[in-house]
């Protein structure tokens, strides 16, 4: 839709097209142009971050979903729907090392051909220090954290993973104390968002 209305706006989608073939495949589908400036995240961590250093730089909006960690890649913990929950570090170090703008982007969808668009400045810019860097990222992971619980609490059936996603910390998510809305049997179903 942003690139009907705002033609002049440049999105770039980060993204593992090797894991994701499908994505891939219907981004073709649906907008060649994007699906050819998707920054692969299947390549080595510092040609990923100059893509999007190069992106950002030409002044294109860089999009990644930063609400799972993949086995092996480096996360914090961050208490989300009343348990502990594995967040990726790299979306944060990648912000803070390129010091640009994050804005938080959430799809709610609403029914038929409804969805309810949600975008939220995180942050100017984030700064961590070599000293401080584990504990500003364990912050902004909780912050996001609390950001997405607030979207999930509003519509549970839009945020989904195709794996248990408390499961890699041995912990029952229907369960836990202050688990709300979301706990036993309404929790949303086991991989991305819509």
């Amino acid at each position: 839709m942003l690139a009907r209305e705002r033609p002049d706006v440049t999105v770039r989608v980060v993204l593992d097209k090797g894991h994701n073939a499908a994505i891939t495949q219907m981004l073709d589908a649906l907008n060649p142009e994007i699906a050819r400036s998707v920054i692969d995240a299947g390549q080595d961590g510092p040609s990923i971050v100059l893509a999007i250093k190069q992106a950002t730089d030409a002044g294109e909006i860089v999009a990644l979903l930063v609400d799972r960690a993949r086995p092996g890649d480096a996360a914090v913990t961050a208490s989300f729907l009343g348990e502990d929950a594995p967040f990726p570090t790299a979306p944060w170090v990648i912000a803070t090392m390129l010091r640009v703008p994050v804005v938080l982007a959430f799809g709610l969808y609403r029914g038929g051909r409804e969805y309810e668009l949600a975008f939220e400045v995180f942050s100017e810019e984030l700064v961590a220090e070599r000293h401080n860097r584990q504990q500003i990222l364990h912050g902004l992971a909780q912050r996001y954290a609390e950001r997405l619980q607030e979207y999930v609490r509003r519509a549970p059936y839009n945020w989904f993973n195709f794996y248990d996603f408390w499961q890699a910390h041995g912990t029952n998510p229907s369960t836990a104390p202050g688990a709300g809305a979301a706990a036993a049997g309404d929790r949303p179903a086991a991989g991305g968002g819509r």
